[in-house]
């Protein structure tokens, strides 16, 4: 039988748990290269006679994914002592397997970085999808245009390089900075980015309030629309990777983090908002796993988002055994975009989404369990019922917690120019479509940080 990609790691789980055991397969180390071939380095010695069993074991299994120099090595072989202790090497959980893997990729390597923890203030929202079209930059816009009248100081950043549209809905042409968020990814990795260069990464938004402002970073500044035939040029050069002034690695997750960081400020802003790229490229990892960010995945009630999730939130599920999922878990929200108005099909994109997150292990399989933790003060606000396990009832030390909202589909906001119709912007109007996503962040800048 052929062994392709999606057997291979499993299948060397599997013979290294049956050989060696799980605590060699924990404190090993799997590597596996740019073409997809695997190799094991047990951190303890082994016998001659287990390594040339295990060796053929290993290669008669994997076929074309075994690693063709070397499929196995000990902590007794040159260089294995190195490459365990390398920092590149992430730790999962892989069919309730816990092990450490080093996976060298062309592409898509920060999508190996642990989520990071929680930012400090100002506090930071993260608004992904899967796909496009789902509403999500109106939504990021309507709660800036929300804030700002409240009197905050928004920062409004636009990560959808490929796809930028935030620039145009909050700042007209002529209201457009010098440069934008396409520029900072080239020009820093040639020399640092100075102060002078990050002002004018930004401009504020007519689309104020009394007191508040909402200042934007797009992805194309003015000096992209003026030479419109290098964007793509640039863009080709926006995800390579840098190198700082100690020969290390500066990935793309590492440079959004630096820029972003750059302008958090608390005196200068009191919130942030980041448009991410839809779908699972790379700048999609540097939004969701490197701002310590609150994150918003939008999505509609069909097939391919609930396809994409289920490939988002199983990937991430496997930070498991490094201690960040309750972390990471706790900061997601899931938000139905274009929804309908029926409570009842609403309910059902819940369920659906509920019986996802059960499938890939991260909540448990309850009979209308609700997305929403229920807060337990005490034994005396629970209700017995002897036909229920005390596992169901009894206060966990730490619970799941993945809440749902939902974006009542408006068709006044399907060609969404708030410059041209600031009607659209009237809170008597949008708060009837986006009042839950105003309250869940309203009410996240009144808790304390972390």
């Amino acid at each position: 039988m052929s062994v392709h990609f999606d057997d291979s790691l499993n299948l060397l789980i599997g013979i290294i748990l049956n050989e060696l055991g799980s605590e060699p397969l924990a404190s090993g180390l799997v590597l596996r290269d740019s073409t997809g071939r695997l190799a094991f380095f047990s951190s303890t010695a082994l016998s001659a006679i287990q390594r040339e069993e295990l060796s053929v074991l290993l290669v008669d299994s994997l076929g074309v994914y075994a690693r063709t120099d070397q499929v196995l090595a000990d902590i007794s072989d040159y260089g294995v002592e190195d490459l365990l202790a390398d920092q590149a090497a992430v730790t999962v959980t892989v069919n309730g397997s816990r092990l450490r893997i080093i996976d060298r990729r062309l592409v898509g390597a920060d999508w190996l970085r642990a989520p990071a923890n929680q930012a400090p203030p100002p506090p930071r929202f993260v608004f992904s999808s899967i796909k496009g079209g789902v509403g999500r930059s109106t939504a990021l816009a309507v709660v800036a245009v929300d804030l700002a009248a409240k009197g905050l100081k928004v920062l409004a950043i636009d990560l959808d390089i490929e796809a930028p549209g935030l620039g145009a809905i909050l700042l007209s042409d002529d209201a457009l900075p010098e440069f934008g968020l396409l520029d900072a990814l080239v020009e820093n990795g040639l020399r640092p980015l100075d102060q002078t260069f990050l002002s004018d990464l930004t401009s504020p938004s007519p689309l104020t309030g009394n007191n508040g402002r909402i200042d934007v970073m797009p992805v194309l500044g003015r000096r992209s629309l003026n030479n419109p035939s290098e964007v793509l040029a640039k863009i080709a050069r926006a995800y390579a990777e840098d190198l700082d002034d100690e020969g290390r690695v500066v990935t793309v997750l590492d440079q959004v983090s630096a820029l972003i960081d750059a302008f958090s400020d608390p005196r200068q802003y009191d919130v942030i908002l980041v448009d991410a790229r839809a779908g699972l490229h790379e700048t999609t990892a540097s939004a969701l796993l490197g701002l310590g960010a609150e994150v918003f995945l939008f999505g509609l009630d069909e097939p391919q988002t609930y396809q994409g999730f289920k490939i988002l939130l199983s990937h991430m599920a496997r930070f498991n055994s490094s201690g960040n999922l309750f972390g990471w878990l706790s900061r997601f929200t899931i938000v139905q975009g274009k929804a309908p108005a029926e409570s009842e099909l609403r309910q059902s994109f819940n369920e659906r989404c509920q019986d996802l997150l059960s499938e890939i292990g991260l909540c448990p399989q309850q009979k209308g369990m609700s997305l929403i933790r229920r807060e337990i003060d005490s034994f005396d606000d629970l209700q017995w019922d002897d036909e229920i396990s005390d596992d169901e009832v009894l206060p966990a030390e730490e619970v799941l917690h993945l809440s749902s909202i939902a974006i009542v589909d408006d068709s006044r906001y399907k060609s969404f120019n708030p410059l041209q119709k600031r009607d659209l912007i009237e809170n008597s109007i949008y708060s009837s479509s986006y009042h839950e996503i105003i309250d869940k962040i309203s009410s996240s800048l009144l808790r304390e940080p972390e």
